[in-house]
């Protein structure tokens, strides 16, 4: 991106309007507000200045603006705002813009952060909203409320009582055809490093060791001190002995409750879906236990792969869920001396899917996930036969119901009748990473790299071309707001698809799998555009409105108020794998925020902020509770500090057990400092800062240990070690 000059000028009328060179690219551009509030033009930003009335009430202070962008091909906004009077509140705030690109200019319109903290300071909130059939972008200081779709916001009248305000917008303008191209990595760049990287530099938002939170969690899970007894669940399927974690823990099951009190919140159940995976977090155990020297957390993971391996192959499909609910059973608060026994479990299916779908319905992108994790527990277990042969088998069968567009069905019942709903779509991908990972182990399987072809050409004239970003949690979790009206199709006023962030992460990880095993750039460029346009719902700064810290955290989709999500743990090892395939020092820098911020929703006494929270929410935590982790913060919109954003649950596969997952992944493959010897860039990971100088790499420890662990590029690593918190080492590794 080049940096292009902008020409303002001001009509008869009052009208504003931005030109670059010869190009109008807004126009019309107005404010409206009371007359104690001016707005300025200068450069590439858009300023609103000045004091709200001291009495009375209204809408604050907005800026409209009308482009001229036509077809716009690309647009991305942070939220929906479906229909008139609907806004786009700060609270979904992540990494701010309106973009929007044509033939030749993309353009982007971002609210400074500094402004939005200071707004609410003062006792104001940003917001902005996109009108896309009129194509008019505006930006508001004023007030919001939360709608009553689950989760959209709405203007509303804010209370004046002479309130200062300052807001800027940023104006980013690029007509170099890779930013045409890719404008999601040209806007994500610009926001990274002006809010992203220092608080990634600093390190800040890291309150302890990964491994200090690592104990926390373990403890909490399979110790008697912790909530060991509820959480870790051992029982038998055909006279085999297997494990897991519960599905969901609740505070209903606080050890202080008598066991004959208790209540589970759902049917006992463990799973290997897409979110809740058992296996992933075995293959995180397996890591962990040997990090740590325990034989006892070896067996355990080793029993939850003795359940994945036992879930019933059905020409290769198998269910995903083993439950001891009775068929169709939603009951909720079942007493435990009403739960049924685990000799009266039976295999079933995530009931996150479409109404007329039955429970017997294999969800392929779960069982895809599941296979690929057998599959890297086979690669940690030194070549599991059984675990190979196991995914050999679904991967056989899903070669054959391979669509005539490329794509894999969504939803397939036992008799073969695929659903119709999500029939097609960026799930897809899931099937083709799981693929490709076997063709590179079997690089005979010509029928797995043909099927995994059409997939990416499908994946690149569908979802990726349209960006339609519709999964299952797009409809079929707790914001299903759409599903009847818009579900495949475009909301007209803001001209984009309702999206969600799995489905960018699934199709980032297929393009990176093929570019790894195929060789062809084409597929890292369109994996680069996925991770970038991943990269907008990342949260680049730590705003005043959510009682914990943000930076690094991700949000679910574009109608959904989660930050601090579960998922981040997952995206973070993906960010750093782009790194080693590009040399882009920003996305390690992503990936090693993302990891960090998936242990900020910990319970433990390091996360003194958050622990606070807990404990007004839920009197009795206390040192039996270190390692209880909610999924997410302030998920039905904004929140007070009042506890009020902290829920009830943990989940073992989807918040603390998968944080832990990562954490041990990253430190086996890239270390707690990594340096890239060839590249000349080193970066901190676990609680630590670098400096490259010359040809040395200087490290700080922040927290007092007597060594750390440094991984290479090359694939040597060593243990350095620590004196007064400092180290220095060769950017060679010559002294490894």
């Amino acid at each position: 991106m080049h940096k292009m000059p902008l020409s303002w000028s001001r009509d008869a009328g009052g009208r504003q309007s931005l030109k670059v060179s010869d190009r109008l690219l807004f126009q019309d551009i107005e404010l409206g507000a009371p007359n104690t509030i001016d707005m300025m033009m200068g450069d590439d930003t858009i300023t609103l200045a000045g004091s709200l009335p001291s009495e009375g009430k209204g809408p604050g202070a907005r800026v409209y603006l009308r482009h001229t962008l036509n077809p716009t091909w690309h647009i991305w906004i942070p939220h929906l705002a479906p229909d008139v009077g609907y806004v786009i509140g700060d609270h979904a705030f992540r990494s701010p813009a309106v973009l929007l690109v044509d033939d030749t200019h993309a353009i982007a319109v971002i609210p400074d952060l500094d402004d939005v903290r200071d707004g609410y300071h003062a006792g104001w909130q940003t917001w902005m909203d996109y009108d896309h059939p009129n194509h008019r972008v505006t930006f508001g200081a004023g007030a919001y409320e939360t709608a009553a779709e689950h989760v959209l916001y709405r203007a509303s009248t804010l209370e004046y009582t002479g309130q200062p305000v300052l807001l800027r917008m940023h104006v980013v303008v690029s007509d170099d055809p890779q930013d045409l191209w890719n404008p999601f990595g040209m806007l994500s760049r610009w926001l990274w490093e002006r809010w992203g990287h220092e608080p990634y530099e600093n390190g800040q938002t890291q309150k302890a060791p990964f491994a200090t939170y690592r104990d926390h969690v373990l403890r909490w899970a399979f110790s008697k001190k912790g909530w060991g007894d509820t959480v870790w669940q051992e029982f038998e399927i055909n006279d085999e002995p297997v494990g897991g974690p519960a599905f969901i823990v609740d505070v209903a099951q606080h050890p202080s409750i008598p066991s004959g009190l208790r209540k589970w919140r759902e049917p006992r159940s463990v799973w290997n879906q897409a979110w809740f995976s058992t296996q992933r977090c075995a293959n995180g155990m397996l890591r962990a236990s040997r990090q740590v020297g325990s034989d006892g957390l070896a067996d355990r993971a080793r029993l939850c792969t003795r359940l994945a391996l036992l879930a019933p192959q059905t020409d290769g499909l198998f269910p995903s869920v083993y439950t001891t609910a009775g068929q169709g059973e939603r009951k909720s608060y079942i007493p435990y001396a009403n739960t049924p026994d685990w000799g009266l479990g039976r295999w079933s299916n995530s009931d996150r899917r479409p109404p007329f779908v039955s429970e017997q319905a294999f969800h392929l992108v779960d069982s895809a996930f599941t296979a690929r994790l057998l599959l890297e527990w086979s690669d940690l277990n030194t070549g599991d036969e059984e675990a190979l042969a196991y995914v050999s088998r679904f991967a056989d069968k899903l070669c054959k119901i391979q669509l005539d567009s490329g794509a894999f069905p969504g939803w397939i019942e036992a008799d073969g009748l695929m659903a119709d709903e999500l029939r097609e779509g960026p799930e897809t991908a899931m099937g083709v990473t799981l693929l490709l990972n076997l063709l590179r182990r079997y690089p005979d399987q010509t029928s797995y790299k043909d099927v995994a072809e059409l997939a990416l050409q499908y994946l690149i004239t569908g979802p990726v071309e349209a960006r339609r970003w519709e999964d299952f949690e797009t409809y079929y979790s707790c914001s299903s707001w759409g599903r009847d009206r818009y579900m495949g199709k475009v909301i007209p006023r803001n001209g984009i698809y309702k999206q969600n962030t799995f489905s960018l992460f699934w199709c980032a990880e297929a393009f990176l799998a093929a570019w790894m095993v195929l060789e062809d750039r084409r597929y890292l460029n369109y994996g680069r555009r996925c991770l970038d346009e991943l990269s907008l719902h990342q949260q680049i700064w730590d705003p005043p409105f959510i009682p914990a810290p943000c930076h690094g955290g991700f949000g679910v989709m574009n109608c959904d108020g989660e930050w601090n999500d579960a998922r981040q743990s997952l995206f973070a090892p993906l960010y750093l794998a782009y790194y080693q395939e590009t040399g882009n020092a920003e996305y390690f820098e992503r990936g090693v925020s993302a990891l960090r911020s998936s242990f900020y929703m910990l319970y433990c006494p390091e996360n003194a902020e958050v622990k606070e929270q807990y404990e007004r929410a839920h009197p009795a935590f206390g040192p039996e509770s270190y390692g209880f982790m909610m999924e997410n913060i302030a998920h039905t919109g904004p929140a007070a500090s009042d506890g009020s954003a902290i829920g009830s649950f943990t989940i073992f596969t989807w918040g603390n057990g998968a944080a832990v997952e990562a954490a041990c992944k990253i430190h086996d493959l890239f270390g707690q400092v990594y340096v890239d010897t060839e590249r000349s860039q080193a970066f901190a990971i676990d609680g630590c800062s670098v400096l490259v100088a010359g040809e040395n790499v200087e490290i700080t420890d922040h927290f007092g240990r007597e060594n750390l662990l440094v991984r290479f590029a090359t694939g040597r690593s060593r243990i350095v070690d620590i004196d007064g918190g400092k180290a220095v080492i060769q950017l060679s590794g010559a002294d490894a």
